[in-house]
């Protein structure tokens, strides 16, 4: 069989077990589902911040590695809120940690028919990010954050280009 072939089988296979099968925390503004502890701490690893960030994160109450992630990823959203200028009603956003890009591939292909090379997308439908642990950074998941803010402040979607281009300034902006 095609190795590609296995790898999309496997992913949808993963996809497609219970969600207790799949680690899974809550945040204020995250739900995030992985498939093992491991690749949550190499998440947490990749996921660096910058010192202004880092400074957000004192006041939070982290014992474990999953209060330590979704403090991250929260300080990252209301920078990213902030940032653009938008902040949305009852923000939520699905993240999904993918081991790698070829995973990642393989899910744009399972859910989309399309062939693609990304290292994380925001998938508008399903208002989830999804990411590879391997390609992590912070302008990363700033850029996918960005998506998910526009994509839930507006009532009528803004053009692909003006989304792109409102991702591409979060992301640069992140670190200010």
């Amino acid at each position: 069989m095609n190795s590609s072939f296995v790898r999309i089988l496997l992913l949808l296979l993963a996809l497609l077990m219970p969600l207790e099968a799949w680690g899974q925390v809550q945040s204020r503004y995250v739900t995030l589902r992985y498939g093992n502890k491991l690749i949550l701490h190499d998440f947490n690893d990749e996921l660096v911040l910058s010192r202004k960030l880092r400074y957000h994160l004192k006041n939070k109450n982290i014992v474990t590695v999953k209060d330590e992630v979704t403090a991250k990823l929260d300080v990252i959203i209301e920078k990213a809120e902030v940032v653009l200028a938008m902040f949305p009603d009852d923000l939520h956003i699905t993240i999904v940690l993918l081991a790698s890009r070829k995973d990642v591939a393989a899910m744009y292909k399972s859910k989309y028919g399309k062939r693609a090379n990304h290292i994380s997308y925001y998938s508008l439908r399903e208002k989830t990010i999804y990411i590879s642990v391997d390609d992590t950074r912070l302008r990363v998941i700033a850029h996918e954050i960005g998506h998910a803010i526009v994509d839930q402040y507006f009532k009528v979607r803004p053009p692909y280009n003006i989304h792109e281009l409102m991702a591409q300034f979060t992301e640069k902006h992140i670190s200010d």
